[in-house]
């Protein structure tokens, strides 16, 4: 790889250097968030922990589920953070409401599921009193036997904000929290053209990972680790050019070129993993007559022919849309891969209890398809013959993380944060120095030291 000064390579990184300030695609003007070093005790430190539970996860809009999750009245989701576990419902009037998974007698918690129905609201176990689907307090088992100043105070569930955007259903335990609107940012602007409200999960994959929920989405905030540690997706991914936008509120998208080689690897033509894109948008690698610079060109215009011929609107996606990941990051905790075909989604959660581990949730959303010549392209990650008509609910696969199951590249970074939580923790570490490869990360950083009254 030819040498550069950061000058060129900040001016080289631009995946569009003629889109318009306007558009979507449009390099952002810069933000100097520094280059650190961060303090590694926010990463195993009870402290640490513990002020994110008290300032950070009470004031953020969290993600409880999907409005596909609660179609009729009665249905519900239980959605935990940290250790805080909430009850979203849909009620009689079709409206969806979210309430502490606590019942106001003594304590006990409504539901132990993770989702169900329950018609005519729900029972505590603990003493038969019930609430209706709107948090309303309906009976008071034995009510004769409380004093009248026992039950003055407000019986009904205590409720939550919620609020949904292109069908994701989130809840916020402030009141005075900022709209979700405004923390979803241009990413609401932005998804337009996707649809995301008439896609559904077709799968989703849980596990716990052995290190700080910070860690996960400081891996996933950049692609300069991938040359190390995903090598073999280097002939189709160019990390290095990765187009970093930092947006208000934490937001910042990474805009990576797909079907472009890494320009850590020698040229010598199509190499087999660009040859394998090129056949799954029926093109022939062999009557090729390009360089490998025009095959991802080459990629886009089959790609909107294929849909033409298979009905599908592509009109208002930019050619790079229809091949590159758009990787948005929702702070404080989401990370969306958002392409035409569907969504790659990363959901990163605080452990209960240990400050080391994290769950870690793989979400892969799609357009529900039965034509059987609409087949989802390999990054999506589901195995061969998955069901995408989206007809049954995609349940959760609980899985073992050391013994594989979210697929290759996951299980390295698997591995791999394990150890940095292990590094992090040395006597000898004095925190992250930043290349601007890595400028996500110090602004994700940057806002979460807001929200602990660090700045």
């Amino acid at each position: 790889m030819p040498e550069a000064n950061l000058e060129e390579y900040l001016r080289e990184r631009v995946v569009d250097p003629k889109a318009a300030p306007d558009d979507f695609g449009a390099s952002q003007p810069f933000v100097d968030n520094g280059c650190g070093p961060i303090s590694p005790d926010r990463y195993y430190s009870r402290e640490w922990m513990e002020k994110e539970r008290a300032l950070l996860w009470p004031k953020v809009w969290n993600w409880a589920c999907r409005d596909e999750d609660i179609p009729e009245p009665g249905d519900y989701v239980q959605f935990e953070i940290g250790r805080e576990s909430f009850v979203v419902a849909r009620g009689d009037d079709g409206k969806i409401r979210a309430f502490y998974n606590v019942c106001p007698h003594r304590g006990n918690r409504l539901v132990d599921d993770a989702d169900g129905s329950r018609p005519i609201g729900f029972v505590c176990r603990f003493h038969n009193w019930r609430f209706d689907l709107d948090g309303k307090n309906a009976e008071v088992t034995d009510r004769e036997t409380f004093r009248p100043e026992a039950l003055c105070r407000n019986l009904d569930l205590r409720e939550v904000r919620c609020d949904t955007w292109e069908g994701f259903v989130f809840i916020n335990m402030d009141d005075e929290a900022r709209p979700l609107i405004e923390q979803i940012g241009p990413l609401a602007e932005h998804a337009a053209p996707y649809r995301i409200a008439d896609m559904r999960i077709m799968r989703r994959v849980q596990a716990v990972w052995e290190s700080n929920w910070k860690i996960g989405v400081d891996g996933f905030n950049e692609a300069y680790h991938v040359h190390s540690i995903h090598p073999q997706i280097l002939p189709v991914f160019n990390d290095y050019h990765a187009q970093i936008d930092l947006f208000p509120n934490g937001m910042s998208r990474m805009t990576t070129k797909f079907a472009h080689q890494s320009p850590r690897m020698e040229h010598e033509g199509l190499n087999p993993v660009l040859r394998a894109m090129m056949e799954e948008v029926g093109l022939d690698p062999d009557s090729f007559e390009g360089r490998m610079e025009d095959v991802r060109p080459a990629i886009q215009k089959a790609k909107r022919e294929r849909a033409d011929r298979l009905g599908i609107d592509y009109s208002r996606f930019t050619d790079n849309q229809l091949t590159d990941d758009w990787n948005y990051d929702i702070f404080p905790n989401i990370q969306m891969g958002i392409h035409p075909e569907g969504i790659s989604m990363l959901y990163f959660r605080p452990h209960p209890s240990d400050p080391r581990k994290f769950i870690f949730d793989v979400i892969v959303m799609m357009h529900p398809q039965d034509n059987p010549d609409i087949l989802p392209p390999a990054y999506m990650g589901l195995p061969e013959g998955w069901d995408i008509s989206g007809k049954e609910p995609a349940q959760i696969e609980v899985i073992d993380w050391e013994e594989g199951g979210l697929g290759e590249l996951f299980d390295q970074d698997a591995s791999l944060f394990r150890d940095v939580q292990r590094g992090v923790e040395s006597q000898s570490y004095e925190g992250a120095i930043l290349s601007e490869q890595e400028q996500r990360i110090g602004h994700f950083h940057a806002e979460l030291e807001r929200y602990l009254g660090m700045r």
